[in-house]
């Protein structure tokens, strides 16, 4: 297929495709941080994981995201090397995003340390969340009511680790046909057939449908907000109700990466 508009446009459209893939990475990534400190050390994790520190954090995310893709696209260095071939795998008017062999492995190194990072954090996370729900278990053994704050607490992070945990496998399952097909075409010379290609490109893009839906399985809350954000409820009960949630959400410092994060 050919692109129609211009070659300005194409450039800054692989750098909007790129940003918001690498944006997502990070983002699953800084979340489990997130979910690990509320797991391990859920008493100090209000004081750590303030209003400010998720901003920091979203922030980050973002703008290495946008630099890094743009400063690679538009500089013309991931053509280096392969410019002959660029041109001969290119129709008129063409629109394709070619990586050479160097930029392939930074490329791949940026996806590979937030996953085994992301998936070094979830391990720590359901060893303790195992160690927590035996130890809530014996104390129930022993007292009438184990139903506390702080039982309750652990149990609402337990399930946001999860909930989290869910989406990382979906992650995954998404984002691996591309990395390999990716990896495979920067040293084989870019073998897979154009259509292939893009239906791995769609399906790794259908990630991010399937996280909203993963929270709102879980999280009434969440599907409150989607009903608001995406269906323009009109009924004011239900924007009361999410304007009450975030304030008090800001009120205890209890506002979580999770709740900040835009899927």
């Amino acid at each position: 297929m050919c692109w129609y508009f211009g070659e300005t446009f194409c450039r800054f459209h692989s750098s909007l495709e790129l940003s918001f893939c690498y944006s997502s990475i990070f983002h699953l990534c800084f979340i489990s941080v997130d979910c690990y400190v509320a797991v391990t050390d859920p008493l100090i994790y209000p004081l750590k994981c303030t209003v400010p520190v998720s901003g920091m954090f979203i922030a980050v995310a973002w703008t290495f995201s946008i630099l890094y893709s743009f400063s690679v696209v538009f500089t013309g260095a991931k053509d280096k090397g392969i410019h002959e071939l660029v041109i001969a795998l290119s129709c008129v008017g063409s629109c394709q995003i070619l990586f050479n062999k160097t930029w392939v492995i930074l490329s791949t190194l940026l996806y590979l340390i937030p996953f085994f990072t992301t998936i070094a954090l979830y391990s720590k996370i359901f060893a303790v969340a195992k160690q927590q729900a035996r130890m809530i278990e014996m104390m129930s053994n022993n007292t009438q009511s184990s139903d506390t704050y702080s039982d309750r607490v652990s149990r609402r992070e337990r399930k946001a680790a999860k909930t989290t945990g869910i989406a990382v496998i979906a992650f995954v399952i998404f984002w691996s046909p591309y990395s390999i097909i990716v990896i495979t075409d920067a040293f084989f010379n870019f073998i897979t057939p154009p259509l292939v290609f893009d239906i791995v490109v769609w399906f790794t893009y259908s990630n991010s449908a399937i996280n909203p839906l993963i929270y709102s399985v879980f999280y009434p809350w969440f599907r409150r907000a989607m009903k608001v954000i995406v269906l323009l409820h009109p009924y004011g009960m239900d924007i009361i109700i999410l304007i009450q949630w975030i304030r008090k959400l800001n009120f205890k410092g209890r506002w979580t990466f999770n709740s900040l994060r835009l899927l």
